[in-house]
């Protein structure tokens, strides 16, 4: 061998040396870290509800869920003692406006119930510093405008203490629905026609043929309440979510941005679909995100509410944003808007006080009753003075019949899931039909549609939701009853008679309302799937999810057969809806919604057992429940570590 062949044998020789090493020590190199969580109740919402005892995470997943004795012979690296609590997977809101669940540097209500002295006073308060020149605005957010606001000696009506308290600036009080505000004498002057001209809300611009005709079942001059479409002709600064747009209204909402992430791992919630999402809101969504704030999947719903609330459609613009907001978040690991919401209708309480009553305006089957109650300032109790009579009106479906099959027939053919807010009866049965058309001419793709709120449905509506396998999406906490709440919805829809009992009238078991009313149970067992959005910042900023848990699921028998009974569910059904169907609901099944191997390990620790609640006749203490811990793809969120 000549000298120049050794120099290549020596240098195989050597290459061979160092490769055989690194095979050697890449074929002993040490596992990836992994965590093994043992002693616990660990339901799994799987295929046949199992209860683990102990998982095993690694690499953001779960690698082994079964018992102590298999998830030790894997000897993880590290060990978490769940001390026997209650583990669930991560739980999946389904209808919520992510970035109005924490306050804002601004007046606020907070959803508190007050009456007009209270309400004047918090105008005054709030007025040096968030409106302290004439012809400021001053916003005053989370208003209720269903429960309190009742006159007082001082005041007989909203809009009157609204002027008195503020005669030089205009107010806006933003509901806490999303649907109502109220608004001084200032702000009503404001209105602008569809030209940009200042013309003002007033008899004159509201009466049959005036400018603002189309606005008459939305504005109540007497009190000041306008709703849904209406609210769009007075420019206001930022008086909410959906409206948030200027730079000024950014820089305030990503202060809150911390805040937000926190209040939702302490919720324990991992995944959310944003209900309308505009650009505004789907940049704080990022936002959060490049600051490692997003700690749970966010289904980004594509949203078009002004033109829903004016009933125009028009496709190809919609289909052409729709698309680019879809492609655009394609490949983003926790953001995607693969949906798109549609508002059908608007609400469905009135106000039965004003004279003439503020009729509601979802869109019914059949027509309001116009009720006649009378309420004592003193007591607060309230009388029925005399018959109610039909009002002449059934409410608005903001789509006509064949606008919304074209509507909906199109988003399904192009993959999108449709989110649709239906209160009433008539918008829901539209909604069906759509849905059916869509079916019919595209196929079933295996697209999960959904419906939320379904507060009133038709008992033969009822059978096709199931039919359909359609998605329903209820904040559980409204469907139990509310004497305050339902004697602004009740007599509106149901007759009522002089000199009847309000209870009766309203909680009658013969009527209308007892088999249509938030249909949860009876749709379930057609063929429905259950999920839960708690719509916050609706009714509460906080979205509360062990509070919706506590007043949907069924009660301890007490052989009493309450008004809301017969659409409980039971606890089961109730996670499985804020969990596995939470997540097919938004196509991520696959991937999160029930601790099984190979999927994204979300889960939390509650601090109690909620089955050993229900079986000790206390389910009214599931609405008390704290989350311990939050992990979100394998790291603990919450607490902050």
């Amino acid at each position: 061998m000549d000298s120049k062949q050794m120099r290549i044998s020596a240098l195989a020789l050597l290459l061979g040396a160092l490769l055989g090493g690194c095979q050697q020590e890449n074929s002993s190199a040490a596992p990836p870290p992994s965590t093994l969580y043992l002693n616990g109740k660990i339901h799994t919402q799987d295929g046949q509800r199992s209860v683990a005892e102990a998982m095993v995470v690694s690499d953001g997943k779960f690698t082994y869920v079964g018992s102590k004795a298999g998830a030790e012979a894997l000897k993880p690296t590290q060990v978490v003692d769940l001390q026997g609590k209650m583990v669930l997977p991560g739980l999946h809101d389904n209808h919520i406006h992510l970035i109005g669940t924490v306050a804002l540097d601004m007046c606020d209500l907070d959803g508190q119930s007050v009456d007009l002295d209270a309400l004047a006073a918090k105008i005054k308060e709030c007025l040096p510093r968030y409106a302290p020149k004439p012809g400021d605005w001053l916003v005053v957010n989370q208003w209720s405008p269903y429960d309190g606001n009742s006159p007082t000696a001082t005041y007989a009506t909203l809009l009157s203490a609204l002027d008195a308290m503020a005669p030089d600036n205009p107010v806006m009080l933003a509901g806490v629905d999303g649907h109502a505000g109220g608004y001084n004498s200032q702000a009503l002057a404001l209105a602008k026609d569809k030209d940009g001209n200042v013309v003002g809300f007033n008899p004159t611009t509201l009466a049959p043929g005036g400018v603002f005709a189309d606005f008459i079942p939305y504005v109540d001059l007497s009190s000041g309440v306008i709703r849904d479409a209406a609210r769009s002709a007075i420019p206001v600064p930022d008086s909410g979510v959906l409206s948030a747009s200027d730079d000024q209204a950014a820089a305030q909402y990503d202060k809150i941005l911390p805040a937000i992430s926190e209040l939702m791992a302490s919720r324990g919630i991992t995944g959310i679909q944003d209900a309308c999402a505009s650009d505004f809101i789907r940049q704080r969504l990022l936002n959060m995100q490049t600051r490692d704030l997003l700690h749970m999947r966010v289904t980004a719903a594509t949203c078009f509410h002004d033109d829903d609330f004016s009933g125009k459609l028009d496709l190809p613009s919609h289909l052409a944003k729709a698309r680019a907001v879809r492609d655009a978040f394609a490949g983003n690991p926790l953001i995607k808007a693969d949906a798109v919401k549609i508002f059908l209708d608007g609400v469905i309480e009135g106000d039965p006080f004003t004279d003439p009553v503020f009729l509601p305006n979802a869109g019914m089957l059949e027509n309001y009753h116009r009720p006649h109650l009378a309420m004592d300032a003193g007591s607060g109790d309230v009388t029925i003075t005399a018959d109610s009579e039909d009002a002449g009106s059934n409410g608005i479906v903001n789509y006509q019949d064949a606008d919304l099959k074209r509507y909906v027939g199109a988003l399904d053919k192009e993959g999108f899931s449709i989110h649709m807010h239906s209160i009433g009866d008539r918008s829901t049965r539209m909604a069906l039909d759509a849905l059916e058309a869509a079916r019919a001419s595209n196929g079933d793709h295996g697209i999960p549609h959904t419906l939320a709120h379904l507060q009133v449905v038709h008992p033969d509506d009822q059978k096709r939701l199931g039919d359909l396998g359609l998605y329903l999406t209820f904040t559980y906490a409204w469907t139990n009853p509310q004497l305050a709440y339902d004697m602004l919805v009740t007599p509106f829809i149901q007759p009522t008679k002089a000199g009847q009992p309000l209870s009766e009238a309203i909680y009658d078991p013969l009527g209308y309302l007892h088999e249509a009313l938030y249909p949860v149970e009876s749709s379930r067992k057609a063929g429905a799937v259950l999920v839960a959005g708690s719509d916050a910042p609706v009714d509460s900023r906080d979205p509360r999810p062990f509070e919706n848990m506590a007043a949907g699921i069924m009660r301890a028998a007490d052989g009493h057969d309450e008004y809301r009974a017969s659409q409980r569910i039971s606890l089961a059904e109730m996670l499985a809806a804020y969990t596995i169907n939470g997540a097919r609901a938004v196509r991520q099944g696959e991937i999160t919604g029930s601790i099984e191997v190979g999927k994204s390990a979300d889960f939390i620790v509650l601090d109690r057992d909620l089955f050993a609640l229900v079986n000790a006749g206390t389910p009214e203490q599931i609405a008390e429940t704290q989350v311990e811990r939050t992990v979100f793809q394998g790291q603990t969120v919450y607490p902050t570590p």
